[in-house]
């Protein structure tokens, strides 16, 4: 390599750096603005998820929601989470089914997921527990996105099944629903869905 070559790449590697630290610090700076109390801020981050998002933005996104945020920026973040296209934003979403902090915005999350068309056909376990736990609303949310998913783990199906066998055992408002759950759980391990 000559020495122009080798001044050529270290340029493109010095511009590559100075590329991603700017995405860094829009990213830094879209995060802060999401978890601003300034309704202003908030839109004007929102407004910028679809372009220069990323996954580490999803939690911010959905902490709105806990909050006591104004109909615009509810439609605005709606509009936002319903069209997540990244695969790299499942396991952010995942992890807001699993933490009981965020027990209350669960539904919103679920709906993120099935709007979005995400593969969550990994988390089997994980939809089905947040089901079982869950209100009606979550119930049916659950069962709409396993509807619309590929499920090719026998394993994973059979222990859902399990779980499900104990859950509507017990009378509660979801019962019904739960039935429906089991249901189609097992006629995706059977190969009828």
């Amino acid at each position: 390599m000559t020495q122009n070559q080798k001044r050529g790449a270290l340029r493109k590697l010095d511009s590559m750096e100075e590329q991603q630290e700017e995405r860094e610090r829009i990213e830094q700076s879209i995060i802060a603005d999401l978890k601003s109390k300034n309704e202003r801020k908030i839109i004007g981050a929102l407004k910028l998820v679809p372009h220069e998002g990323s996954p580490k933005m999803i939690v911010p996104m959905f902490e709105i929601l806990l909050g006591h945020a104004s109909d615009d920026v509810k439609m605005l973040l709606e509009k936002t989470v319903f069209n997540l296209k990244d695969p790299a934003c499942v396991d952010p979403l995942i992890s807001l089914l699993e933490h009981k902090k965020y027990c209350d915005i669960q539904t919103a999350v679920l709906t993120s997921i099935w709007q979005s068309g995400l593969d969550v056909s990994n988390h089997i376990e994980i939809l089905v527990d947040t089901a079982i736990n869950g209100d009606y609303m979550t119930v049916i949310e659950v069962i709409t996105i396993i509807e619309h998913i590929e499920v090719d783990d026998d394993t994973a199906l059979t222990q859902a099944i399990q779980k499900m066998d104990k859950a509507v055992e017990v009378k509660s408002e979801t019962q019904t629903v739960l039935s429906s759950l089991r249901q189609l759980l097992l006629d995706k391990l059977l190969g009828e869905q």
